[in-house]
């Protein structure tokens, strides 16, 4: 992935939703760094500091939470034009309680708060757009908190095929298990019966 091509990708995705003059523009592009993940390398690991945000330029990613007692519930997928990070460790300076870990071949641009920071003085326009990205993704997570406790496991999970398509061929069929919040069988179980009540099936 050429550094060039990147940036590129990311200030399209900044314009698209504000505006940046030229001098704005070459700021941002000395502030993001790209960084290449292999298969299963982390971004971000639970329990590390002075960890990065990170623009998702190509791949796939999982984000997700270990509790006490070791077990992994995913909260999200991750794909090209999505933004990756602990937002609460990051902001407030703690320790993560998620980490992101690479399903495939990734590239990120990341950042640091400092730099964060030193954008919203240098590209005031950048502070519009994080807000715009906050309520977002504040939106995304509270429809995932209301189908979790109102809605059936098969809703979900056609909600997340209606949102992802494609999404069996880049994440393995126990992590989105992990994502709806049932076992790998009970998955299973319920693709098998959504194949055989298919109009499309042949």
């Amino acid at each position: 992935m050429d550094l060039s091509v990147a940036h590129d990708k990311l200030i399209k995705y900044i314009t698209d939703r504000v505006h940046l003059n030229a001098t704005e523009i070459e700021v941002i592009k000395e502030k993001f760094h790209l960084r290449k993940l292999s298969k299963k390398d982390y971004f971000v690991q639970t329990g590390s500091t002075n960890f990065q945000q990170g623009f998702v330029v190509s791949g796939a990613l999982r984000v997700y939470y270990t509790d006490p007692k070791g077990n992994e519930h995913v909260m999200y997928f991750a794909f090209s034009d999505w933004w990756v990070g602990d937002l609460a460790g990051f902001h407030f300076n703690e320790a993560a309680t998620l980490s992101v870990q690479a399903l495939d071949e990734s590239y990120i641009l990341e950042v640091s708060k400092e730099d964060i920071e030193d954008m919203y003085i240098k590209v005031p326009a950048l502070e519009r757009l994080f807000r715009i990205m906050a309520q977002r993704t504040l939106a995304v997570l509270q429809k995932r908190f209301l189908l979790t406790i109102s809605a059936h496991a098969e809703e979900r999970y056609k909600e997340l095929l209606q949102r992802h398509p494609g999404i069996e061929q880049l994440v393995a069929q126990h992590q989105i298990a992990s994502y709806l919040g049932i076992l790998p069988e009970s998955l299973s179980r319920m693709k098998k019966k959504l194949y055989v009540s298919s109009p499309n099936k042949k």
